[in-house]
């Protein structure tokens, strides 16, 4: 693999062998620039940089609606996938008696906004995915006349199993039925286009596959969720004229009707920062970057006889993602603890050593973490 253009942007390289970007990703220079500067204005040039800083803030919106798919109108800031997620579920009107329908083993950010709908008859119901994740089958086989939406994510967060999302979409809008996507696993790592593929809402926070810090994340909506969605909180800034006096509760009909007051600039422009450089290696090139990586990580983990899991065969993943999860010979996290003190950065998820490379690494970054791992294996027996 030839090295990445941007990987100089990324000093992590420089310090540990980082593969836990599923989790919290390191920040590039280019956001810890974004982040410096906003610093340094509000503390010097406030007067003078004030008016422009919403005006990179609509630019930065433009950028994740490009980034998803979606028109910029159909895009709101949020602090994370679980409030985004809430904004929808707390946003409808519920009938007692209708079912949601997700999946267990999601992360709870995509199950507990669902349960809390039970205090209105509200019915969350839990697929049972299978060894390589939900298939269009399993969730087609799951809707009766009563589900009224389906939430899932992207990607799975433990072994990296990948939606169908268009041919989800397509079953859900043939039966009316929302489909909204936990898009936390995906957006930074593999093409999402909501439009192209018919999701009503997909959401995420930018902590990781986009780099950028907690706290910092979106969420698109289509038009028919939007035009349902009553906003769960009200402010000077969900009105169409933002004017003090007189008072006009005229709410605004694009999705920024849900952001209620000031914006956390300072996270937006941070996010801003990581957007567009996200933009600029190109989501095709990151998603087929990530395919290699993980392809090779898949390999070195067949030729040395250890399961990875979210895999119903041998061969190659139909729809690959940034994830691979592996089972080591040791218990997960006394090997993880090894691989730790080795300079490697992994998660233990459901029995196994999580991995997630990203695009700025290469095939000398997987060489080093088998050599790593080889070392760890052998230190015990």
């Amino acid at each position: 693999m030839n090295e990445s253009p941007v990987r100089a942007l990324f000093p992590i390289t420089e310090e540990c062998l980082f593969l836990d970007h599923a989790r919290v990703a390191p920040l590039s220079t280019r956001v810890e620039e974004a982040i410096v500067r906003f610093a340094a204005e509000a503390t010097r040039r406030l007067r003078l940089r004030y008016p422009y800083w919403n005006e990179r803030a609509e630019d930065v919106r433009a950028a994740c609606a490009r980034l998803v798919g979606a028109s910029s109108d159909q895009v709101a800031f949020v602090k994370n996938t679980s409030e985004a997620l809430s904004h929808v579920a707390e946003g409808l009107d519920w009938r007692s008696g209708d079912v949601v329908l997700t999946a267990d083993r999601e992360f709870p950010s995509n199950v507990y906004p669902w349960l809390g709908l039970a205090r209105l008859g509200v019915e969350t119901r839990l697929l049972e995915p299978g060894p390589a994740g939900l298939s269009v089958d399993d969730v087609t086989a799951a809707l009766d006349d009563r589900v009224r939406l389906v939430a899932l994510s992207a990607i799975s967060y433990g072994a990296g199993e990948r939606l169908d999302l268009a041919g989800i979409a397509d079953v859900c809008r043939r039966r009316d039925v929302l489909f909204v996507v936990d898009g936390i696993q995906a957006v930074g790592a593999v093409a999402v286009d909501m439009m192209r593929d018919g999701m009503d809402c997909i959401a995420a926070d930018g902590h990781k596959w986009l780099c950028a810090p907690e706290g910092s994340g979106f969420l698109a909506v289509s038009d028919r969720l939007l035009d349902r969605l009553r906003p769960v909180q009200l402010g000077w800034k969900s009105v169409v004229s933002a004017t003090y006096h007189p008072y006009d509760f005229t709410l605004r009909r694009d999705a920024a009707k849900l952001e209620a007051g000031s914006l956390n600039l300072l996270a937006v422009h941070a996010l801003g920062a990581a957007v567009d450089l996200t933009l600029e290696v190109g989501v095709a090139t990151i998603e087929a970057r990530l395919a290699e990586l993980v392809g090779l990580l898949e390999e070195g983990f067949r030729s040395r006889g250890l399961t990875v899991l979210g895999r119903a065969g041998d061969g190659p993943r139909v729809r690959p993602s940034g994830i691979v999860n592996f089972v080591p010979r040791r218990p997960p996290e006394r090997v993880r603890q090894d691989l730790w003190e080795r300079g490697v950065v992994s998660t233990v998820r459901f029995g196994g050593i999580r991995l997630a490379p990203h695009h700025y690494q290469d095939d000398r970054d997987v060489a080093e973490f088998f050599a790593r791992l080889d070392d760890a294996e052998a230190a015990v027996r």
